[in-house]
């Protein structure tokens, strides 16, 4: 591709970046319903954070830092290495890998539900001060690959920016995913362990009322 033709598809590129913005962003495939009435968020940089923040809310979820459930976000890493160079020895192509890990926890929250107090302490064998383990620690990895212009620093710069915002967001979908499917899994057990019904349910069925005893995770 030509240098002026490359320029020309970022311009536009950034354009309709900044027209979805103006819209409102929502991320792409995101569920839009959680099992969760709320929740904080702990670690992670800004950027990770005000995406997964955004999506969460814009899935139903509350963020703020009240919440008894905590998203621990940990280890959030960024490498970069040319994996293909041009003639003259200059970088080519360019991967970037990103990953980090998450946990959902409880504080606080051992006597506030009746009888699934005893089901949410027998998860976790730590203390009282590092919260209730509601999940396992998982990790979420991504690698990209890019063509680099040399001698387009400019190109170059706009195009390895844009990628690390699509590993962004798609490292948040799989976040917003993961956490779905595991906040749906300890609604079932604690309705389980209290004995009230739970019909299973695939899709986005309508949100549950937030007085529900077994209809969503505060």
């Amino acid at each position: 591709m030509k240098r002026g033709e490359r320029m020309k598809s970022l311009i536009i590129v950034m354009a309709v970046a900044l027209l979805l913005s103006a819209c409102g962003w929502q991320l792409r495939s995101a569920p839009q319903y959680l099992a969760l009435e709320s929740v904080s968020l702990d670690g992670g940089s800004h950027d990770l954070r005000r995406r997964v923040s955004m999506a969460l809310e814009d899935s139903g979820v509350l963020v703020h830092n009240d919440s008894l459930r905590r998203l621990q976000i940990s280890d959030e890493t960024w490498d970069r290495r040319t994996v293909a160079v041009d003639a003259q020895g200059r970088a080519a192509e360019i991967e970037l890998r990103y990953g980090f890990n998450w946990q959902l926890r409880e504080f606080n929250g051992a006597g506030a539900n009746g009888s699934a107090s005893s089901s949410r302490s027998s998860r976790s064998a730590t203390g009282s001060s590092e919260g209730a383990t509601l999940t396992p620690r998982r990790r979420i990895n991504l690698i990209r690959n890019f063509n680099f212009d040399a001698a387009n620093a400019t190109a170059a710069s706009d195009e390895e920016r844009f990628t690390r915002q699509d590993m962004f967001e798609d490292a948040t979908l799989q976040l917003l995913r993961q956490l779905d499917a595991a906040s749906r899994q300890l609604i079932e057990d604690e309705a389980l362990d209290a004995d009230i019904p739970v019909e299973r349910y695939d899709g986005a069925p309508p949100r549950p009322s937030r007085s529900g005893p077994a209809g969503s995770l505060r």
